[in-house]
């Protein structure tokens, strides 16, 4: 390489480690290689900019996360905890496991993490702690049962990276289900077990009327993954339409049916919407540009060849990247990893004959669960204040729930059809 790329690319480790906006550092950096080193004219910035975004794919983005937005904002996931609290809550463990199932649909809903960690911390926190449980364990468990939202289709990290890499969205959001249980599964009896071992109380038994009450206000809310995934799996509509549909039955939802909706919550949704799909979009464009020159300087191609050189096997390769993804969490976020890291292995992906929707969904589940390992851990500073609870004291429970969910990562390894039974069942 040339004095001046390596100038390039120290300028972008330096303004990333000084804290740069992940798409300024990127795209600087990139555009110096792109012009003087590429030969990319200076006038055909804006016509990279504008195709890295012009996805039709990547519009389902955006919709979700207003869905998801409208959804928070009106009486439905209310409901839906005094459905989940009165079924079993008053179980030894109930309310802890009843986070954990909050979550996993809660996913189906709104794609987002941060949306989970918001809602669950706000609604469920200060329920588990009058009910008797530790302010501590309630933070760590909900801090990384919101990861839970973004594996559990629809995500908007398997969004992005399907349509930044040319693999079918449905076929991710697919592979993303049994890994998403599995971790779900094995959370609920870790909670269910230390909530035993510490005696944390339980809520008073429901009536079956009160069961069947809350059932019938949540049911409208628990329909729409059945219609969203139904119809992209039925051949109904794609994933961006169905995007746009789940808006349309969302404030459906909060207009008509729970008609707690107001012009001020629509405007915010909004708002909140289009912050999130900035920035994400910004990213997509520093990410395009960065693989651009990752591609000129050929590292996906020496990754590849060093794992051939290595002569690894299709499980050691996804086992060694998973190691690589989940010590790089501590220090990156999880969107830039997506864009800018998880492609880098695809090549090596190929060659070794593994299904890109396994590596996919196995590769964002370790982007997402570096949101909650420090000392980067983004999820880790926002969940303080919503659950008032200092970050050591979260960190400190969230690390065995974490274990369970890497152990999960290693089971689907080993197990892929955990991953691709699915898939394999709509192709």
């Amino acid at each position: 390489m040339s004095p001046l790329e390596y100038f390039a690319l120290a300028s972008i480790a330096l303004l990333f480690l000084m804290g740069t906006p992940l798409t300024v550092a990127f795209s600087l950096g990139s555009i110096i290689i792109l012009i003087e080193s590429m030969g990319l004219p200076i006038n055909n910035l804006a016509q990279l900019f504008f195709s890295a975004m012009n996805s039709y794919t990547l519009l389902a983005m955006p919709f979700f996360i207003l869905a998801g937005n409208v959804i928070l904002r009106c009486e439905g996931v209310k409901h839906l905890r005094d459905f989940l609290n009165r079924m079993v809550g008053h179980l030894p463990g109930g309310m802890a496991a009843a986070i954990i199932i909050f979550a996993a649909f809660l996913g189906s809903v709104s794609g987002s993490a941060t949306a989970c960690l918001a809602i669950i911390g706000t609604i469920f926190v200060p329920m588990m702690v009058e009910s008797g449980y530790s302010r501590p364990f309630a933070s760590g468990l909900t801090v990384t049962s919101a990861g839970l939202g973004a594996v559990i289709p629809p995500s908007i990290f398997f969004i992005v990276f399907g349509s930044a890499n040319r693999i079918p969205i449905a076929d991710l959001f697919m592979g993303g289900i049994g890994p998403g249980l599995l971790a779900a599964t094995l959370m609920i009896i870790t909670a269910i077990i230390i909530s035993k071992k510490r005696g944390f109380k339980s809520t008073t038994v429901a009536t079956n009327a009160e069961r069947w009450d809350s059932f019938k206000k949540a049911f409208p809310l628990a329909l729409m993954p059945i219609i969203v995934l139904g119809g992209i799996y039925s051949g109904q509509f794609s994933p961006t339409q169905a995007a746009a549909v789940s808006v349309f039955y969302s404030l459906f939802m909060a207009k008509i049916l729970y008609k707690k909706f107001s012009k001020k919550d629509f405007v915010d949704s909004i708002v909140s919407t289009a912050r999130l799909s900035s920035m994400i979009y910004f990213l997509v464009v520093g990410g395009e540009l960065f693989g651009k020159v990752l591609g000129y300087i050929g590292l996906p191609q020496l990754i590849a060849q060093w794992v051939i050189d290595m002569n690894l096997g299709p499980v050691a390769f996804l086992l060694m990247a998973q190691g690589i993804l989940l010590f790089m969490g501590f220090f990156f976020s999880s969107f830039p990893m997506v864009i800018i890291v998880l492609p880098l292995f695809l090549p090596s992906v190929y060659s070794l004959g593994i299904d890109p929707v396994l590596y996919g969904a196995l590769a964002i589940f370790c982007s997402i669960i570096g949101e909650v390992t420090p000392p980067m851990g983004p999820q880790l500073w926002i969940a303080a204040p919503i659950c008032k609870e200092k970050i050591g004291n979260i960190m400190r429970e969230s690390w065995v729930f974490l274990g369970v969910q890497v152990f999960a990562l290693i089971l689907t390894t080993l197990f892929p059809a955990i991953s691709l039974f699915l898939v394999n069942f709509i192709r």
